[in-house]
């Protein structure tokens, strides 16, 4: 990977936990739109950190698009609240169709545990024969009461077909040990023993 690729890894891997949406006892405010937000603002993080710029909603209706210093575009990227595996998914495609465009692309989609294989395979098999490299970001889920509770987030390179894992870490920043925010959970009232619902009602947990 080259040096930026790497950096936008790990800039994404910590901000993840910046300015989290959801806290131990306040898990109601888990919402998607709120999780949209969530990472819009840590892709712009990171581009700022790098010295880049940002376009949202643009270039064809891409969700974000990374520019150099002269505009040169960097990187499309992509999210999604509905697991890869879901033939209403395109993102992928519209990745792979803008491959040649850019350095590289950026997918961030979440993937149920027991799903995870299946997601996994079905993006690498959608960027075959592409030596652009795709870096997914996968917040791994499984379902509480029918919502979302969220366990890791797993970063992933995808080239020519083929996805090697990069990193994966706890999703959730009080599951990160000898942290501050793992003292404040532990700290937290014991009356509270649900696990975190972080994630939008599903009617039917099989659509998402």
């Amino acid at each position: 990977m080259k040096r930026r690729e790497r950096d936008l890894v790990t800039l994404f891997n910590a901000l993840w936990y910046r300015d989290f949406p959801v806290t131990p006892g306040h898990e109601d405010v888990g919402r998607r739109a709120v999780w949209t937000t969530h990472i819009a603002s840590i892709v712009k993080q990171c581009a700022d950190l790098m010295g880049f710029f940002t376009c949202f909603e643009s270039g064809g209706r891409t969700d974000a698009v990374i520019q150099t210093a002269q505009r040169k575009i960097w990187a499309k990227v992509e999210w999604e609240w509905i697991q890869p595996i879901r033939e209403s998914v395109n993102e992928i495609e519209k990745l792979k169709e803008s491959a040649a465009q850019s350095e590289v692309q950026v997918f961030i989609g979440y993937s149920r545990e027991e799903r995870h294989a299946e997601n996994i395979e079905r993006i690498s098999s959608q960027w075959q024969d592409i030596s652009t490299p795709l870096i997914a970001f996968l917040i791994e889920f499984q379902y509480y009461g029918g919502h979302r509770q969220f366990t890791d987030l797993r970063t992933y390179c995808i080239r020519n077909g083929t996805a090697r894992q990069l990193r994966r870490q706890p999703a959730l920043p009080w599951r990160v040990e000898d942290t501050r925010w793992h003292l404040m959970a532990t700290q937290h009232s014991q009356s509270s023993l649900a696990p975190p619902l972080v994630g939008e009602y599903a009617e039917s947990a099989e659509i998402a």
